[in-house]
């Protein structure tokens, strides 16, 4: 049985832990404990309730699911039933069943600021969307990149219809004779295209980018006039602007075949505008609400954009098209209520532990520095009896408090008269120091905190490995800031009704009803919700409020001066919030605070003061952003580099790589995987499924291992490594000699005459497995060197190339006896030593092989903006042969994941030892840095590098040969 630790309880862990209790004999496998900082489970989720105002929710922010976020509704549908079905709640129950813990909304605010006769006014977007019939939580395929450029088309088209009588339009292009408008004319094109855009010609993409070129003409020929005055026409000009340049942007940057992440690297209203969109459409309501929505302001100041372009298209997309039943649902209480009690009693019902008041302060590796050997904690609190019990019921619910519950605590009186705040991460916690230790208390570790506490929680791991550097220096976060009102009048009677109604002129809604949440508004808190919905959970004596209000909005750091949060909200209230609440306004035309409801004064200023007010500026509290590039150094939750450390959170890469639920719950099933080897899908895993349920002709364009026919997709090694490739010219002659009967050098223009291509690789390898199989159930972490002759062929065959393998040399016996069984390579148990900038390997007899030192000359940085990598990939991803008999050859496709491995180029000294055995020269090589131009001639040039990589099945042999002679044919024919 193995033990795993899990380090945090926000969304991300505590979806990892269910995922791996999911499985009925989960308890004779895994014996699982969750650690938590403080009282509560939630991370950026946690909710808690005020005992002793009312029992008020008090939130960290505005949380409001998405109906796109399907693996958290499954999870969370799974979760509600089983509450049930274990009698720890009935359906009678407040929120006993899921359909009464969320309930659909179709509309949202966007809040356009408008100068009007020298005056700002802030005018109310009314957007709407049908509800559909569908089931949040059933699963499904998504859209491909194609698939989401044509549902763009639709809906411009749709929005164009409304608007086409108020507008100035120029008579359409001889090109588009016989469409109602430029729009209708791609609309109807590329309806015509395979749905498979890999089927796509040049000439489909040069006609498509023909007529939305066309298009930006066309609306350019709109002449400013009066109708920018007309809400409706306004706000569509700018929707079709915006459109036309992300579908331009998706022809030219050929996402359909590349997906979003392929321009993640620049700034998303950047790549608009690159594409050319208008400066006014890219500053307008309707795009600066997509930043307000996540938060996409690095300095917490909201004109300092910075969102990644694949990330910000990737969600806006998915929210617009592919939720279920609704746009959104409200949860119908805090978020600690909703989502985590109920994730905390059906796990503990279960056997899952959980330890309160345990903060983890280090991660610290062993003597190898690629395993977590020991977790180091502050136990906060000594407990009066065995175990903490976090939750208590108000009005029915079982609920989080706002602070803990004292009396369990020893001393609970004095540390609450203390001020003593568990969950702050401003300063190091304290307590007793406590620690875990590897093969007693743990063999794994879930690392389900966030990104915003790994800076201190793991400096052993950044000193070990420069992936996590990276990760921890490019993965940003921000700060934010929240406030809640409690209101002795209803929404409707603030004159937020009578306003929506002004600029939604073709908009049906009963103010008595109406739903609001918005965003785009001023700062310092620039998005509202109506949650009035939530008085009936909280216990208001008489006079009872009649609404709440909830703001938030990102914030500038702790260490930028302002004033308290109070402070600016009441500075805002009289200023901005009575803008759109003009009926809140006192005799002195400031926000009246008589209208705010408190338990505790009567008074206008302790009104105010007694409101919930709250910055997050520290640790886990803090948004994680998805600013322009940094989704190539986040890493996988199975590509932590260290051989039991697995993470969780909304931080790793997960497929949607920003700050929200289903992103934390998409990562935290993949580190249950992890462990449980499923084999399942993950909905929106990924923007192109591996094989797009193609037939095997169509799968002949890649050789990869996932490529592979049923059954063998599913079943191949993976790996990730750490390692240097070199590459160097040697005689022909002493290579020939060490090539298997029936293989001869091919042709090759690579190096000087009578010389030839060879490449050198010195590596760690860490997680390797075969693919169906947990981390745990691969090889420990391991050493290897290789040398391979590159551009060989069998003698007699049909001329497609491939590499010889001599020789590995590796430190791993498991390993060893593998690859020689499944793949006849020639694998060689050894003795490696890889320390610093040296690499020295030794046979199992301590005779010397060879020495290797690399010397790096830039920065870290993604392999392919090293310059051209065409050749590197060439030399890399050629397909190895081995014999396996006489006449008889097996053929192994290994695929390093050149477009997202990181590299850094450096030269090289190998020093081979006249005793090396497999028949190389003695004698020193020395490469030169990876070249940045594929104008210079030779070889590419070594390089360090970090990446993940897979090798495809034995049984797969028969495919690679024929995809390599197919691909290499076709080269053959283009030139």
């Amino acid at each position: 049985m193995r033990k795993i630790a899990i380090v945090g309880g926000g969304v991300g862990a505590i979806t990892a832990a269910f995922a791996l209790t999911d499985h009925p004999d989960w308890q004779s496998k895994y014996d699982i404990t969750l650690y938590q900082l403080g009282w509560r489970l939630g991370g950026k989720g946690a909710s808690g309730r005020n005992r002793e105002k009312a029992n008020r929710i008090e939130e960290h922010g505005l949380h409001i699911w998405a109906g796109f976020y399907d693996n958290a509704f499954r999870l969370m549908r799974g979760c509600y039933q089983e509450l049930v079905d274990r009698r720890l709640r009935t359906p009678e129950d407040p929120l006993g069943t899921i359909e009464k813990a969320f309930k659909p909304l179709n509309t949202f605010f966007l809040s356009e600021e408008v100068t009007e006769e020298s005056r700002i006014e802030w005018r109310p977007w009314l957007i709407e969307f049908e509800g559909n019939g569908e089931i949040p939580g059933t699963g499904g395929v998504l859209p491909t990149p194609f698939a989401y450029f044509k549902l763009v088309l639709e809906f411009l088209v749709s929005q164009f219809e409304k608007v086409e009588n108020k507008l100035p339009l120029p008579p359409p292009a001889a090109d588009d004779a016989g469409y109602r408008s430029p729009l209708h004319h791609v609309l109807a094109y590329a309806s015509t295209l395979p749905e498979d855009a890999r089927q796509h010609t040049a000439r489909h993409r040069s006609e498509l980018l023909e007529i939305l070129e066309g298009i930006r003409i066309w609306l350019d020929g709109i002449q400013p006039g009066e109708w920018i005055n007309d809400d409706t026409a306004r706000r569509v000009y700018f929707m079709l602007d915006l459109g036309t340049a992300f579908a331009t942007g998706m022809v030219v940057d050929l996402v359909f075949l590349r997906g979003f992440d392929s321009i993640d690297n620049m700034e998303c209203s950047a790549w608009l505008l690159k594409h050319h969109a208008s400066q006014q459409a890219v500053e307008s309501a309707v795009f600066r609400g997509c930043y307000d929505y996540v938060f996409g302001y690095p300095g917490g100041v909201c004109d300092d954009r910075g969102v990644g372009a694949g990330t910000a298209m990737r969600g806006l997309l998915r929210l617009a098209f592919t939720y279920k039943g609704a746009l959104f649902f409200k949860m119908q209480a805090g978020m600690g209520d909703t989502i985590f009690a109920p994730y905390y009693q059906v796990l503990k019902a279960r056997g899952v532990k959980f330890s309160f008041f345990h903060a983890a302060t280090n991660l610290a590796l062993g003597a190898g520095r690629n395993a977590v050997e020991r977790i180091d904690m502050v136990e906060q609190a000594s407990l009066v009896s065995g175990s903490y019990e976090p939750l208590f019921t108000v009005a029915g619910l079982p609920c989080w408090p706002s602070e803990p519950d004292w009396p369990q605590l020893v001393d609970g009186q004095k540390l609450k008269a203390s001020g003593i705040d568990f969950e702050s991460e401003k300063t190091p916690p304290t307590g007793k120091a406590k620690s875990l230790y590897r093969g007693t208390d743990f063999d794994d570790v879930i690392l389900g905190a966030s990104i915003g506490s790994l800076g201190y929680m793991t400096s052993e791991l950044a000193a070990a490995s420069l992936r996590w550097r990276q990760m921890l220096a490019e993965v940003k976060t921000v700060a934010t800031c929240a406030a809640q009102f409690w209101m002795s009048i209803p929404a409707s009677a603030t004159g937020w009704p009578t306003l929506v109604r002004a600029h939604n002129q073709d908009a049906k809604f009963n103010p008595d009803t109406l739903q609001t949440v918005m965003t785009g508004f001023a700062e310092p808190l620039d998005t509202w919700a109506d949650m009035s919905d939530l008085l009936v959970r909280e216990t208001w004596p008489d006079p009872q409020p009649v609404s709440i209000a909830y703001f938030c909005s990102p914030s500038r750091d702790a260490d930028v001066p302002m004033p308290p949060l109070q402070e600016q909200a009441a500075q805002w209230a009289d200023q901005r919030l009575t803008q759109i609440w003009p009926q809140t306004r006192n005799k002195a035309g400031t926000f009246d605070r008589n209208l705010l409801v408190s338990v505790n004064s009567k008074t206008a200023s302790g009104r105010f003061a007694d409101q919930y007010f709250r910055q997050n500026f520290y640790g886990s509290e803090r948004y994680v952003l998805s600013v322009p590039g940094s989704v190539y150094y986040r890493l996988a939750p199975d590509e932590s580099g260290f051989s039991n450390l697995v993470l969780a959170g909304d931080w790793t890469r997960c497929g949607v790589n920003a700050g929200c639920v289903e992103a934390a719950t998409i990562s935290g099933l993949a580190a249950a995987r992890s462990f449980t080897g499923s084999t399942e899908a993950i909905y929106g895993e990924m923007d192109l499924p591996a094989d797009g349920g193609l037939a095997t002709p169509a799968l002949l364009s890649s050789i990869m291992a996932p490529d592979a026919d049923w059954p063998l997709t599913p079943a191949f090694l993976r790996g990730a490594m750490e390692g240097i490739f070199s590459f160097h010219a040697l005689p022909e002659d002493g290579l020939r000699a060490m090539l298997p009967e029936g293989l001869v050098l091919s042709r090759q223009s690579l190096t000087p005459a009578k010389t030839h291509p060879v490449t050198f690789l010195f590596n760690r390898q860490t997680n390797v497995r075969a693919s169906f199989l947990p981390q745990f159930l691969g090889f420990s972490t391991y050493l290897e060197s290789i040398v391979a002759i590159n551009c060989v062929e069998i003698a007699g065959g049909d001329g497609t190339t491939f590499s010889f393998l001599p020789a590995l040399f590796l430190n791993n016996r498991l390993a060893t006896w593998s690859g020689r069984l499944f793949y006849g390579l020639a694998k060689h148990y050894a003795k490696n030593q890889m320390a610093g900038t040296s690499y020295r390997t030794k046979s199992e007899k301590n005779a010397a092989i060879w020495d290797m030192q690399f010397f790096e000359h830039a920065p870290v940085s993604r392999l392919i903006d090293l310059g051209d990598v065409g050749l590197v990939r060439s030399l890399l991803d050629t397909p190895i042969l081995t014999p396996r008999g006489k006449g008889a050859w097996q053929a192994m496709a290994f695929d390093f994941a050149v477009g997202s491995a990181f590299a850094v180029p450096v030269a090289t000294h190998i020093d081979i030892f006249p005793t090396n055995g497999i028949g190389l020269p003695a004698g020193r090589l020395i490469s030169p840095a990876l070249k940045p131009s594929p104008e210079q001639a030779g070889l590419p040039g070594s390089f360090r590098c970090w990446t993940n990589w897979t090798l495809s099945n034995p049984l797969d042999s028969a495919r690679v040969k024929a995809v390599a002679s197919a691909q290499q044919n076709l080269e053959r024919q283009r030139l």
